[in-house]
């Protein structure tokens, strides 16, 4: 039999082929490329295009998403790519640019806290998409947020097919007087969610998220350093263990690799760096708990770990500064810069220092998508 052969009148493309190529675009061109023909227009709109160009967005093109101090920087938001060099960041809306602090990052879509410093509202929570330039207005909560401190964890749930928010206050788990609710994005709707007693631990940063669930480090009335997780698809609490060795005075960094809960620890005897994963963990009861150290990096920097990005660690070194125009910058830190730099697992080296400012306050895991906000924007 012969193969059979395209004919060369037929000006069009494959549509597997077309497929490949659109999927490969940025969404700025895609959003452009909806008015070429009904059908591109459906095809990008479509559930299983999107699913396609995320994944070929975060595989093909991770970036890091760095959000600036208000007080440091008026361009508050960077973009850095694989090759570090620092793309543009579309303008955020007008009620994105002042009194914001980003709180979540998934799929491409931003959970983002906004809050006034003079008291004329309560804080309110946003979801936007940077690259679409959509944004959604979250409904208040069942119990107002105050002034007070609150955590969010934001996270995509591919088994119910959902995103969802949740929110704890930094008060003892235990307490009668404490609430956690959840925020579906599907319904629209905010969800009281029971919390167990777990013995005092308090919760002390915000959260990271990994394989379908949301992570707290907290501590108990010893303080005893403890990890306490939300699975998002069953809404269920648990506590976990963190690796059996820790260093007194040390503050372990939470942290997420390959979709596994991690965590970087300081070393004090070694002057070294330990890094752990988690292997399993039950997600309901939280009563086994494994984790194995895959690294031991010795430093003789002052750094601290802020997230695991492409087989490297993004920490802050601290230095000498080395130029007049950053005098100002460090007088707040005893003479001392903060330099934003790459540690490489594998070879150990501390490879590259991409960003020479102090106050970054948000380091975020990103990926251009055209995840919805949902049905209706503000």
């Amino acid at each position: 039999m012969k193969p059979k052969v395209m004919d060369s009148d037929n000006p069009f493309l494959p549509e597997e082929i077309m497929t490949n190529i659109l999927k490969c675009l940025p969404v700025k061109s895609l959003i452009r490329f909806r008015c070429v023909c009904k059908h591109w227009k459906n095809l990008i709109k479509s559930p299983s295009f999107i699913e396609e160009h995320l994944q070929h967005s975060s595989n093909e093109n991770p970036l890091l998403l760095l959000q600036w101090d208000a007080k440091c920087d008026n361009q508050r938001l960077r973009m850095i790519d694989c090759e570090m060099r620092v793309l543009e960041v579309h303008p955020p809306p007008l009620i994105l640019r002042e009194m914001s602090e980003i709180v979540g990052c998934s799929n491409g879509l931003l959970c983002v806290k906004i809050f006034d410093y003079c008291g004329a509202s309560l804080p309110s929570l946003l979801l936007w998409n940077p690259a679409t330039i959509k944004v959604r207005k979250v409904p208040r909560t069942i119990y107002n947020l105050d002034d007070g401190d609150f955590y969010v964890g934001f996270r995509f749930s591919p088994i119910v097919n959902d995103y969802k928010i949740v929110i704890s206050r930094e008060k003892e788990l235990d307490q009668e007087d404490n609430r956690v609710e959840v925020y579906s994005l599907s319904t629209g709707l905010w969800r009281e969610v029971k919390v167990e007693d777990f013995g005092g631990v308090r919760l002390h940063s915000h959260p990271v998220t990994a394989n379908g669930s949301i992570f707290w480090p907290g501590d108990d009335s010893e303080d005893d350093w403890m990890i306490i997780a939300f699975d998002i698809t069953m809404e269920v609490f648990s506590l976990l263990p963190p690796p059996a060795s820790l260093y007194f005075g040390s503050r372990p960094c939470l942290t997420a690799y390959e979709n596994k809960l991690a965590t970087v620890i300081e070393n004090h005897e070694l002057c070294a760096i330990d890094f752990w994963l988690m292997d399993e963990r039950t997600s309901a009861s939280g009563q086994r708990c494994s984790w194995s150290k895959k690294y031991t990096i010795s430093t003789c920097l002052s750094w601290y770990p802020r997230c695991i990005w492409m087989d490297q660690i993004v920490c802050d070194v601290t230095d000498l500064y080395k130029s007049e125009s950053e005098e100002s910058e460090c007088e707040a830190n005893n003479g001392r810069h903060t330099v934003l730099s790459l540690l490489n697992l594998r070879t150990h080296v501390l490879e590259k220092n991409f960003i020479h400012r102090y106050r970054v306050s948000g380091i975020f895991k990103y990926a251009e998508s055209l995840v919805s906000v949902g049905n209706y924007h503000v």
